[in-house]
């Protein structure tokens, strides 16, 4: 059985650091037993990153896409458990994203939380802040195919022959309980191309390169990535390999 205090000593020797800014995909059935639940995961990350860190996970839900209205304080998390609980923390702050949001906690939360932008992979995006604070990504349990959505932002960003952007609108209800009209764009994938997700090979390039940190934390594979050293490194194979982070069905 994990407890918290064995969380952060494998959090510390991973290399995540005090005041860090680490974004967490996770599986936490990965683990295996943890004594206290999704809440020690939590703690653990938040004692590591200590007051100065700023803790950031994914809390998207597609049904706005097939339009359901998105209730910022009700809409739950398609990304598991733990992210569950930090939207549920009353310490969190969401993003407003129908469908890419992301719950805060730490030191960045009120800027962070307030993000505005047209485009969920964009410029303005939290992927983007991502890289301006020098972020990391955590996987906890999880392949790249199942957590690294940070690619399809080098793909926009980039460009790529096999996306296109696509405007979604709908109904958003805010903290407050107003109603409002939002819209959104994804740069989805050109289903017609016959083009799935395959971002497994970048990320055993980023590993031959020594760019990616892993141990074994209970029963769960874990990896600690830099934000700016996956983006860099990802854009100079897109130059050689255009489809490195997908695959063609005949």
């Amino acid at each position: 059985m994990l407890t918290c205090n064995e969380l952060i000593s494998k959090f510390k020797e991973l290399g995540i650091k005090e005041g860090d800014v680490i974004l967490v995909h996770s599986s936490f059935n990965s683990l295996g037993t943890v004594s206290n639940g999704p809440d020690d995961v939590i703690d653990a990350l938040l004692h590591v990153i200590g007051k100065n860190g700023t803790l950031i996970v994914p809390t998207f839900n597609f049904d706005f896409c097939n339009g359901d209205t998105f209730n910022l304080n009700e809409t739950p998390s398609q990304m598991g458990i733990i992210t569950e609980f930090v939207r549920k923390n009353p310490n969190s702050v969401r993003t407003k994203d129908p469908v890419y949001s992301f719950a805060i906690m730490g030191k960045l939360k009120e800027k962070l939380g307030n993000l505005v932008y047209n485009s969920c992979y964009g410029n303005d995006s939290m992927f983007a802040k991502l890289r301006k604070y020098n972020g990391k990504i955590l996987i906890i349990g999880l392949t790249y195919n199942n957590s690294m959505t940070f690619f399809h932002h080098i793909e926009e960003i980039e460009g790529c022959d096999y996306r296109y952007f696509k405007e979604f609108n709908g109904n958003l209800i805010n903290s407050d309980g107003t109603e409002q009209r939002t819209k959104i764009k994804i740069f989805v994938r050109n289903l017609e191309q016959k083009v799935e997700t395959d971002v497994n090979k970048m990320g055993v390039i980023l590993e031959n390169n020594g760019l990616v940190n892993k141990i074994k934390i209970g029963n769960a594979d874990v990896k600690i990535l830099d934000a700016n050293q996956v983006y860099i490194r990802t854009a100079e194979e897109l130059k050689n390999n255009p489809h490195i982070l997908c695959k063609f069905n005949s």
